[in-house]
């Protein structure tokens, strides 16, 4: 290789490999660390259910007239995580919470189910799944290594021509 060649590899090529690298380091590590992190968040694998009260499941499936096939359960067949959500559903403003723990009528709920609770038929089902991230393994530690290999791509010039000063200077002491 030339001067020029060697010249135009260091000032333009390595840089922007380097660029490259770092960018593709960013869209690995950003995901594969949160999927590491996103486990110890409360938000990740408990479904959130949606009750409705007496009222508004009567006008929703016409009071008296004959009502679709859902399934019917009784508040006493819950899981008691069931229950919890339930109670706690029933007194919140939007009337969605979600369920930490055994979720036994889960396929109930995906359909939408009627809860019979103190004399009342509440309206419930699952609004939002909350599924965890999935990445792969090596994700997080291959996005950590291209990013500091794009950084050493990106400082090779000036180390480069730092590296040639110093050897010029020693050739002119020696």
């Amino acid at each position: 290789m030339s001067a020029g060649t060697d010249s135009f590899v260091f000032q333009y090529v390595a840089p922007f490999v380097g660029v490259l690298l770092i960018a593709v380091g960013i869209a690995g590590a950003v995901p594969g660390g949160y999927a590491l992190i996103e486990p110890d968040l409360e938000n990740c694998g408990n479904p959130t259910i949606g009750v409705e009260s007496p009222e508004e499941t009567a006008e929703r499936f016409g009071g008296d007239e004959p009502r679709p096939r859902l399934p019917r359960l009784t508040f006493e067949n819950l899981s008691s995580a069931e229950q919890d959500a339930f109670r706690t559903a029933i007194d919140d403003p939007v009337g969605e919470v979600q369920v930490v723990g055994d979720l036994s009528n889960a396929d109930a709920f995906r359909r939408g189910a009627i809860v019979t609770y103190e004399g009342g038929e509440y309206y419930v089902t699952i609004v939002a799944e909350n599924t965890c991230f999935a990445a792969a393994p090596l994700q997080f530690p291959l996005g950590v290594f291209a990013i500091a290999l794009g950084f050493l791509c990106v400082l090779a010039p000036p180390l480069y021509r730092r590296l040639i000063r110093l050897e010029q200077r020693a050739g002119r002491t020696e």
